[in-house]
């Protein structure tokens, strides 16, 4: 049986770790920041190198990329070697000292259970011998039970003086290492009982989100109190419940806004990052007050994924939205990529949708939420699209063991390169009920329609089909020119008629005489589709059909 300390009710428990190791980690940690601040120097260096070559033209490229994210990996480094470093003084001053209590507290309570038996029993001998004529025998008894007495008083007394001792140091390593928890997750939170901590623990050492599940169902009182402590791990943990990461993460807002204000503040004003700040800034305040609701929620590594619908209702069917090439956190931020996915949410009773955006999209300028058209490229790279879709099907499989989403429908939309993120995830492992193509990319090589999937396309004339048409697009491998997908004809925009009126109609032909618009127009209404605008509504109408199914 565990003993617990009298006056705080620790456990005696040997405490885990070695200072020597973590001291080697903490240098570890310096050096990979010590590397990565001369990695930013480089990079730095090589975004103004000359030259219009694509070999140039791709160094610099990957050197801006590496510069709007490394920021946030030094920091990271410096963190883990400060928060170790600390953490380390705390374990060799403190649970070492306990550790060192520990075998002399189980000695001393196991001498004062025995001198507590001797001294009963000496107790009732000395009883028993009072009503004895041998006074001698008398007083040898009364002096033994007496003695046996003092004995045990004495063994308790330093069994206490050694639990004081052991809640003192055992007190400090707790408080230190509550402490490099909220460092870590840049929490400043309530502190756990020993038992959420201990949950806690499980849960991050938990293999699959299935693991994470059961240990977070089979402790409900524990739930609010982690939540309220530790919102910044559990609102991306996935297994957690939907609804409770979106609990978690409504109470990280107010920290995300706190770091947007003071970041905006060092931004010179006017200035793009600026406005970009103030925007998530707004949009944030609305996940404060519950009108958004994100299950996950990380700005510098371009990471939102927002729910739209009812968690309190078990739904029919689970919607994840995929948008496309270019789409930034900017883009959630104004509303433009949650039009489809809210449309059919209201549409649609017993729906619940996620729009879904896991890292950097093609194109993407992360720093200030838009795009950057000239890497255009990255929408038809493979290889990019088939990493993103590994993690598109982690989150799938985090969403699903929700045992509110577990038995609905599972349905995915995706426009534009954001089909080619659901395709990947199926070669990755997801299942959908329904795959809906909008004017969507095209799939990988490795992917093979799922029989027990309907696949459907729904487009434009537009900048996307105009090159699919000539076969430039995913190696001709799209929506439409694969039997799997079912599609009508075109849809017909609001200004097909600049189309109608080319005099050539394919940019496979010459394109002299082509309308000055021509291009807007085929832009405009490969963007038509993915939203809510009463222009599309033949297209919406099919959509909510096909949903419906």
């Amino acid at each position: 049986m565990t003993l617990t300390s009298p006056a705080r009710g620790y456990p005696l428990e040997w405490i885990a770790g070695d200072a020597g190791t973590m001291s080697r980690w903490v240098d570890q940690f310096r050096m990979l920041a010590e590397h990565l601040r001369a990695l930013r120097g480089a990079s730095a260096r090589a975004t103004g190198l000359a030259g219009m070559g694509q070999a140039v033209t791709s160094v610099r490229s990957d050197a801006v990329e590496i510069l709007t994210t490394i920021g946030s990996h030094i920091a990271l480094a410096q963190t883990l070697s400060s928060v170790l470093s600390e953490y380390a003084r705390s374990h060799d001053d403190h649970a070492r000292r306990a550790n060192a209590l520990v075998e002399e507290i189980e000695a001393a309570h196991a001498a004062c259970v025995r001198l507590s038996v001797a001294s009963d029993e000496a107790g009732r001998r000395s009883d028993a011998a009072s009503d004895s004529d041998d006074r001698v025998a008398v007083q040898e008894s009364e002096d033994a039970a007496s003695g046996l007495v003092s004995e045990h008083r004495r063994a308790e007394h330093d069994l206490e003086d050694l639990w004081a001792r052991y809640e003192f140091h055992f007190q400090a390593w707790d408080e230190a290492y509550d402490a490099g928890v909220r460092a870590l997750v840049g929490d400043a939170g309530t502190l756990c009982t020993l038992e959420a901590r201990d949950l806690l623990d499980e849960l991050l050492a938990a293999d699959t989100p299935a693991a994470v599940l059961a240990l977070w169902l089979a402790h409900p009182e524990l739930q609010a109190e982690l939540i309220a402590a530790h919102p910044a791990v559990l609102g991306a943990m996935d297994g957690i419940p939907v609804a409770a990461r979106v609990r978690a993460n409504q109470a990280n807002a107010e920290v995300w806004i706190e770091a947007a204000r003071a970041e905006r503040a060092l931004e010179p004003e006017g200035s793009e990052r600026a406005g970009f700040l103030t925007r998530e800034i707004a949009y944030l305040r609305h996940v404060v007050d519950g009108s958004v609701q994100l299950y996950l929620y990380d700005r510098v590594f371009s990471r939102i994924v927002e729910v739209i619908g009812d968690l309190a209702a078990v739904p029919q069917r689970v919607l994840t939205y995929v948008p496309g090439t270019f789409t930034g956190l900017g883009d959630f931020y104004g509303g433009q990529v949650q039009q489809i996915a809210g449309e059919i949410v209201r549409a649609v009773p017993g729906t619940l949708a996620f729009v879904y955006k896991d890292g950097l999209f093609p194109g993407e300028t992360p720093e200030v939420g838009g795009a950057d058209p000239l890497r255009i490229v990255e929408a038809n790279d493979q290889q990019r699209a088939l990493d993103a879709g590994r993690q598109l099907a982690r989150f799938e499989a985090g969403v699903r063991t929700d045992p509110l989403l577990a038995t609905a429908e599972q349905d995915a939309f995706g426009h534009s390169w954001g089909l080619a993120n659901v395709t990947s995830a199926e070669v990755a492992g997801s299942e959908f009920d329904k795959v809906v193509s909008l004017s969507g990319a095209g799939m990988p090589p490795e992917w093979k329609p799922d029989p027990d999937t309907a696949y459907a396309d729904f487009s434009y004339r537009d900048i996307l089909q105009t090159g699919q048409d000539l076969g430039v697009v995913w190696d001709g491998n799209t929506p439409r020119s694969n039997p799997a997908f079912e599609h009508g004809d075109y849809y017909v925009g609001p200004d097909d008629e600049v189309l109608d009126r080319a005099d050539n109609g394919s940019l496979g032909r010459p394109t002299v005489g082509l309308p000055s618009d021509y291009f807007e127009v085929l832009t405009e209404n490969h963007n038509l589709i993915a939203t809510d605008d009463p222009a599309n509504r033949d297209a919406l109408q099919d959509m909510r059909k096909l949903v419906k199914e």
